[in-house]
């Protein structure tokens, strides 16, 4: 009994202490899903130290340095912060007991302190406070179904939402419906709906604009509805793409389709686009403007989207396109059945002409029987 009261004593000290001290306070803040340095220095001996890091009453790492009597390791009791803990272990015994926090989450906000015990004493670090950011990094925009969807994901702290049109005569065309979830480890997502009236679908060659944002950070995104093009099969299309000219300097340009027929099975079918349809160079920015697409069949129907993304903003132009199957006969069939249609025609013609030349008239059938009577 006396042993376990030892041991508990032994962990319940660091947390007596950190209750009744006063130190001064560090900020530090940190990005979600990079590493988070806290820093801690001590007075060493250079012969053993044991490093404990606490979260309020919560163990983050608890590890000893030092000679045969320590045992040399590392450990984080806690769930959330198992094999995401590191110190530099080369240097704890110069007194550096610094912990590396990794891929850190909007959970890991709070208040931190490190603990270090090297016989006889103990030394105690400053309160740490850290806060976690995850700025808006992209902001997704797509129009289907009559409506126009924006979307942000992995935010924190809580994002805002807010649309806009190029045309501020165009704001009562529309209304919004926008709702923000709390996503694992704390994060945050926001999706919002800009519903279309039906009348107005119709005519959809309209910019929509949606911003998110999150305390320093923030994103837009412009989305472009072109009308529908509709094309027969085997003709070259051309599908517009709404390049702003000033941000030429540092851009990336990528194009997308969502195919409304089946894809073939075989090599390469899952591509975005086929070899022959891949962007060629470009020699001018012109080029730019818009995506070839040569001899299309029913295959290649469906929403081609271009995105052109710049450091704060992404610029969309979504466009549909149709092919419209040519069932009609090649031309050499219509040649074929007129020739038969006109054989046709001179076969009866002639059947005819020759059944009237082997049918004698009345008349002559009357003579015939006369003369057969005065033969008699």
């Amino acid at each position: 009994m006396a042993s376990n009261a030892l041991v508990l004593l032994w962990w319940l000290l660091p947390l007596t202490t950190l209750a009744q001290s006063s130190e001064e306070k560090l900020s530090i803040t940190c990005l979600a899903s990079e590493d988070c340095v806290l820093p801690c220095r001590f007075s060493s001996d250079g012969r053993g130290a044991r490093v404990m890091w606490y979260k309020k009453k919560a163990v983050v790492s608890c590890t000893r340095y030092g000679n045969t009597s320590w045992v040399v390791g590392h450990n984080s009791p806690a769930d959330m912060y198992k094999g995401r803990t590191d110190l530099y272990a080369d240097q704890v015994l110069e007194g550096n007991a610094t912990l590396v926090l990794k891929n850190v989450t909007p959970r890991d906000e709070g208040k931190y302190v490190c603990i270090t015990f090297t016989e006889p004493q103990s030394n105690r670090s400053g309160i740490i406070n850290v806060t976690v950011k995850a700025p808006v990094r992209k902001v997704h925009m797509e129009f289907r179904d009559e409506a126009v969807y924006c979307r942000a994901v992995g935010i924190y702290p809580p994002p805002t939402l807010t649309w806009s049109v190029e045309s501020p005569s165009e704001a009562k065309l529309f209304y919004n419906k926008t709702k923000m979830e709390e996503a694992r480890l704390g994060f945050f997502d926001i999706e919002s709906a800009v519903q279309m009236k039906a009348a107005d679908t119709s005519n959809m060659n309209m910019t929509f604009i949606c911003e998110v944002s999150s305390e320093e950070s923030s994103k837009r995104a412009h989305l472009k509805v072109e009308g529908v093009i509709k094309t027969p099969a085997g003709d070259n299309v051309k599908v517009p793409c709404s390049l702003p000219l000033k941000e030429l300097d540092n851009f990336g340009l990528t194009w997308r389709v969502r195919r409304s027929a089946p894809i073939p099975e075989g090599p390469g079918s899952h591509l975005l686009l086929s070899d022959t349809w891949q962007i060629q160079k470009m020699d001018t920015p012109s080029v730019w403007r818009h995506l070839m697409l040569p001899s299309v069949e029913s295959v290649h129907q469906g929403t081609y989207t271009c995105e052109v993304r710049t450091p704060d903003v992404t610029y969309l132009t979504q466009t549909d396109v149709i092919v419209i199957s040519d069932d009609r006969p090649p031309w050499w069939f219509y040649i074929g059945v007129l020739v038969f249609l006109l054989s046709l025609s001179y076969a009866i013609a002639g059947c005819l002409s020759v059944k009237r030349r082997g049918s004698p008239n009345k008349k002559e059938k009357d003579e015939d029987t006369t003369i057969q009577t005065d033969v008699k």
